[in-house]
């Protein structure tokens, strides 16, 4: 039945089993009116073995060698079946009865060889697949779904193993994320040391997953599929979109630290830092235009990878203006609250001079937060 599906799928070809078929044989199944006579299976099956091997009855002794002496049917019957229907089988009442009024009987093909895996009988079923058709990947997601619900439903303690390239690419996914997930770990910890924030560290990182989205839609613009090497290449794209990020935070830090106010620093960092910002992430994605624009055979295998760091670039470059002053708003909102919280500090209006000689208060939440971060900085140093 597996075989039979997996026909049925295009660029599948090759398809093969261990379940080779092996010499002719007779099958036997004990009938109700035998069992009632007390025979069992393995009295059927004693009497045809010492039919044609034949039963040890006695051993004897000729000089220096031991003889066996065998009861069995003449050499003549034994050559052909055509005298098999004569066998007969002994009950428990002593009455010998004809083979074909014991048992059933079938003639059909055995195996070769009979293949265990954890001591249970395993069929191994395997094809070959053509990448630039079919996805191995939807193949099997299919068979999932489609083909092991109907086979349980009719064998309920048969059990399936997944094995080869699913394998495969099971265990290098699951080592892949333990991986990504020490990689971000290690990330934050830098970040922390080199910004004596805990919270600051989350909006540089907070622009990874959009990274990872831009790479998605970028092999749909490709119309390629997602592969472990996109996996590969999503994982290298975490370590390379905090770039800019960095990069805006520690221009806001700098200008803060001067005595700018918050949102004339975050408007700054915007101006000041959008060609450095530009140009990083156009240089790496100019560097992987050859790859991706590559049609030899030999450059397929890299091209996911490579899709992922340019879209995941060029999607993390255009939000990286706009969602770290966004973020790092909310990170001064929350470091001005907390301040005020613990009755560290009590806001006060600062003063401007006009023109006419009068003072105007100017706003004192601005002035709030740049306290408030001040202290945080302070307070981390």
């Amino acid at each position: 039945t597996a075989k039979e599906t997996l026909r049925t799928y295009a660029g599948v070809y090759d398809i093969r089993d261990d379940s080779s078929p092996g010499k002719v044989e007779f099958q036997f199944a004990i009938k109700e009116r035998a069992k009632s006579l007390g025979i069992s299976v393995s009295d059927l099956a004693e009497t045809v073995r010492n039919s044609y091997y034949g039963a040890e009855v006695q051993r004897l002794q000729r000089d220096r060698h031991e003889v066996k002496l065998m009861v069995r049917y003449p050499m003549s019957e034994r050559r052909s079946l055509a005298d098999f229907q004569e066998i007969r089988i002994r009950g428990k009442d002593n009455i010998e009865r004809p083979i074909m009024e014991i048992a059933d009987i079938t003639i059909t093909r055995g195996y070769s060889e009979i293949n265990r895996l954890d001591q249970l009988r395993a069929i191994t079923v395997s094809a070959e697949l053509d990448t630039a058709v079919a996805n191995a990947t939807l193949v099997a997601t299919s068979l999932k779904t489609e083909l092991v619900p109907k086979l349980l439903e009719k064998y309920p303690s048969l059990r399936f193993r997944w094995e080869g390239q699913q394998q495969e690419t099971a265990e290098s996914f699951s080592s892949l994320v333990i991986g990504f997930a020490l990689a971000m770990a290690s990330m934050f910890l830098l970040l922390v040391f080199e910004f004596n924030s805990y919270l600051q560290p989350l909006i540089i990182l907070a622009i990874v997953p959009f990274g990872i989205v831009g790479a998605i839609y970028g092999h749909a613009v490709m119309g390629l599929p997602l592969t472990l090497f996109s996996m590969f290449g999503m994982v290298t794209l975490a370590g390379v979109v905090v770039n800019d990020s960095i990069v805006l935070v520690d221009f806001i830090n700098q200008c803060n630290k001067n005595g700018m106010p918050i949102h004339d620093a975050l408007m700054e960092a915007g101006s000041r830092r959008l060609r450095a910002v530009f140009l990083t992430s156009v240089t790496t994605i100019a560097g992987l235009a050859p790859m991706l624009l590559e049609k030899s055979f030999q450059a397929q295998v890299l091209i996911p990878m490579a899709t992922s760091l340019a879209f995941g670039l060029l999607a993390s470059t255009t939000l990286v203006l706009l969602m770290v002053p966004f973020l790092y708003k909310i990170y001064a909102t929350i470091a001005l609250t907390e301040e005020q919280w613990a009755g560290r500090w009590e806001p006060a209006p600062t003063y401007d001079s006009v023109p006419d000689g009068s003072k105007t208060a100017t706003n004192p939440v601005d002035a709030s937060m740049d306290h408030a971060l001040e202290k945080e900085m302070a307070l981390g140093k």
